[in-house]
C-alpha cells in the first residue's frame, strides 16, 4: 500500500517537534515515527537515511545558491544555457512591490526560499490579490530551515519570484520529469502528474521502461508517453549533477521544449516512503557518502 504524505494533523505535530528539538534529535525522532526503527547515522544504509546524513553533515555553501529559486537561474545559464529557463516576470522582496495590473493574465508566484510555496494563476481576473499578498507575507516570514531542518535554506534571502505559467496539453498541470542522479549519473526518472488533484507518481528507467515501485503516491493507470526530448534531458541532467553525490534534477516539457524546474538535494525532506520498502535500500546502494 502507498503511504500518503503527512496529513494536516501530522504536519502540525511535525512542526511542533521541529520547534522543540535540535537538528539531530528531530531527525532521529521523525525517522523513528516514519519507519518504526532507529536511524544509524554512523553507517546509514537506506537512501533516506543517507539523505538525512547529508542534511546534517554535507554543508557545501554552494547549496544555498542552488536551492534559491531565483539565484539558481544564473547557475543554469552558466551550465546549460538560458534557453532552458522559464521566463522570469519579476522578483520582489515585498508583495506591495508587485504591480498586478502590469502582469500577464496567466502566471505563477513562488517563494525563492522554500519548497511547495506557490500560487498558480490561470486567469488574473479571478486572482484574489489581498489573499495572495497575505500568503506571500506568510512565506516571507518563514524560514524553511527552521521549519524542516534543511540547512541549505537557512541563509536563502526570502523573496517572491513571478514566472510565466506553462501548461501541458490535455493535462490539468505540468508533468514533472525528475531525474534521480547519483554521483553525476542519472539513474531513475520519477514522473509526477496531477499534483493538485489526483496526484500520481511513477518511475521509469532511462530507456523509458516502467518500473514496479512507487513513492508515496499511487501510480498512473496507463503508461505515460515517452517525452520527445528524453535523450536531451538525460544529457542535461548529467551536466547539472556531475559535481554532487546526489541531486534530483527536475524538468518540464512543453511542446517538446525542455524547461528547467529545480535542483533538489533532500527529496521528501529525507522521509519518503517507497513501495516496496526494499527500494529504499536499492537507492541507498547507489549513494556513496
Amino acid at each position: 500500500m502507498y503511504q500518503r504524505m503527512p496529513t494536516r494533523l501530522k504536519h502540525i505535530i511535525l512542526v511542533i517537534l521541529r520547534k522543540i528539538t535540535n537538528d539531530v534529535l528531530y531527525i532521529k525522532v521523525r525517522f523513528f515515527i516514519t519507519y518504526k526503527r532507529f536511524i544509524n547515522l554512523q553507517k546509514p544504509k537506506t537512501f533516506f537515511a543517507k539523505i538525512n546524513w547529508l542534511k546534517l553533515y554535507d554543508r557545501n555553501p554552494r547549496y544555498t545558491r542552488l536551492v534559491d529559486k531565483y539565484e539558481v537561474r544564473k547557475y543554469i545559464e552558466e551550465k546549460i544555457g538560458s534557453e532552458y529557463l522559464i521566463e522570469n516576470i519579476g522578483i520582489y522582496k515585498d508583495p506591495e512591490e508587485i504591480d498586478f495590473n502590469s502582469l500577464p493574465n496567466a502566471l505563477v508566484f513562488k517563494a525563492t526560499h522554500g519548497a511547495a510555496w506557490q500560487i498558480i494563476c490561470h486567469d488574473k481576473s479571478e486572482l484574489d490579490i489581498n489573499k495572495s499578498k497575505k500568503t506571500m507575507n506568510k512565506w516571507l516570514k518563514s524560514n524553511f530551515y527552521m521549519m524542516w531542518g534543511e540547512h541549505v535554506y537557512k541563509d536563502v534571502v526570502p523573496r517572491i519570484i513571478c514566472e510565466e505559467l506553462l501548461l501541458n496539453e490535455n493535462e490539468p498541470c505540468l508533468i514533472d520529469y525528475k531525474f534521480h542522479c547519483f554521483h553525476g549519473k542519472p539513474t531513475y526518472i520519477q514522473i509526477d502528474r496531477n499534483r493538485f488533484q489526483r496526484h500520481t507518481l511513477d518511475f521509469y528507467d532511462l530507456e523509458w521502461n516502467r518500473l514496479p515501485f512507487g513513492l508515496w503516491f499511487p501510480p498512473s493507470k496507463n503508461t505515460i508517453p515517452k517525452p520527445g526530448p528524453l535523450a536531451k534531458m538525460i544529457e542535461l541532467a548529467k551536466v547539472l549533477s556531475k559535481e554532487f553525490k546526489y541531486v534530483r534534477v527536475d524538468f518540464y516539457v512543453v511542446k517538446d521544449k525542455i524547461y528547467f524546474g529545480e535542483l533538489t538535494f533532500f527529496p521528501c525532506n529525507g522521509f519518503g516512503v517507497f513501495d516496496p520498502s526494499t527500494m529504499d535500500y536499492e537507492f541507498g546502494k547507489l549513494l556513496e557518502l
